[in-house]
């Protein structure tokens, strides 16, 4: 271990805070903690790494010396599978089909066609991996998510459009998506236009 710090903070509920080394703080997840939580007080030792949600920012990983339990505060999910990150359900909207994911203090994207055998609720605990959005504005998107705890929706507006894809609603002519949660008044939820590699929309995919 090359680093030693203090806790400054952490928030059990989202399984997230900073350590205060040098000056200067660094942001550290639960998930680098080798199974143990940070506590307020807790000096640890770890390694620095550049985030990569956060540019910029320190990110401690390799972390020892946390005195708290890991399982506390996680959401009701069992966040199990074959993701890379894990994360709490902040959002979701059960009528439109999407929500968001707090990871590392960034807001994911998630949309229930890309959850297992399940619909997300607020609180859930869940596993996923995460790619851009391909909107050229660094938002991010979650795929492959496991955990969801609510029962599998069906019928999102008038469908997921040909061959399984996100349209109409991701751009197409559907209305159901209203105003972009993004604060766009674009017909799909990112602001612009629509997401057509998904179904019958002629937005960027």
């Amino acid at each position: 271990m090359s680093c030693q710090g203090e806790v400054k903070s952490y928030n059990a509920g989202k399984g997230w805070g900073f350590i205060t080394y040098e000056g200067q703080d660094a942001f550290v997840h639960v998930k680098d903690c080798s199974g143990a939580a940070p506590n307020v007080g807790d000096v640890v030792t770890f390694d620095i790494d550049q985030d990569p949600i956060r540019g910029g920012q320190m990110k401690a990983i390799n972390v020892q010396g946390c005195t708290g339990d890991a399982n506390a505060g996680k959401g009701k999910g069992k966040g199990k599978g074959s993701g890379s990150c894990q994360g709490t359900v902040k959002s979701y909207n059960g009528g439109k089909g999407w929500g968001f994911i707090e990871y590392n203090g960034v807001d994911v994207f998630l949309h229930v066609k890309d959850c297992n055998g399940g619909a997300p609720q607020a609180g859930d605990w869940l596993t996923f991996d995460v790619e851009d959005a391909g909107q050229s504005n660094g938002k991010l998107k979650a795929t492959n998510v496991s955990g969801c705890t609510g029962f599998p929706e069906s019928g999102f507006g008038k469908g997921f459009g040909k061959g399984g894809g996100y349209a109409p609603m991701w751009g197409g002519k559907g209305p159901m998506w209203g105003a972009s949660p993004y604060g766009g008044k674009g017909m799909d939820m990112w602001g612009g236009g629509g997401f057509g590699g998904y179904g019958k929309g002629k937005g960027k995919w």
